[in-house]
């Protein structure tokens, strides 16, 4: 995989954030100091804040920081451990492919109607597509995960086999 492509959660969000905190503070700004306000502003801030969610969660796979019921974990044998990493990767991305599959519909629904967004008068399915590409980025970061363990796993067995040996 290209190293960009590898990091591409890091540079939308190296874009989005500093760009979504800028243009509510320069809004902020605007409504204090002035007696007009910027209407497009909040819209950008939330359709910024929905994008930044949803590649969040891809990164949060990417760098294994999700929340986890690790007491389970601990309650497990060692070597089981494993195993429970494979389901609940399978579970994600199983969940992922279905959100993406139907928020896709959605997304050429938008496209077919031709909504625009109020302010901006951005096409909608611009915003709504922030989910299924986050669902898509998501799951193809699990089964990165899921290479991950099958090497850790080819690992350790190898390990076993010198210690037995």
């Amino acid at each position: 995989m290209p190293r960009w492509l590898d990091n591409i959660e890091e540079y939308i969000l190296l874009i989005l954030f500093p760009l979504m905190v800028t243009i509510v503070f320069v809004a902020t700004c605007v409504r204090y100091l002035t007696v007009m306000s910027l209407p497009w502003a909040e819209e950008v801030a939330r359709y910024s804040m929905v994008w930044i969610a949803y590649i969040g969660a891809s990164l949060g796979i990417k760098r294994n920081s999700h929340l986890g019921v690790e007491a389970v974990l601990l309650l497990l044998p060692k070597g089981s451990r494993i195993y429970f990493d494979y389901l609940r990767y399978l579970i994600i991305i199983l969940f992922n492919v279905l959100i993406a599959y139907y928020t896709f519909q959605i997304v050429q629904s938008q496209i077919s109607t031709e909504q625009v967004s109020p302010s901006l008068r951005i096409p909608m399915w611009f915003a709504y597509g922030a989910i299924p590409v986050g669902a898509i980025l998501m799951a193809m970061r699990c089964i990165q995960m899921i290479g991950l363990i099958s090497k850790q796993k080819e690992a350790i067995d190898v390990c076993s086999a010198d210690e037995k040996g």
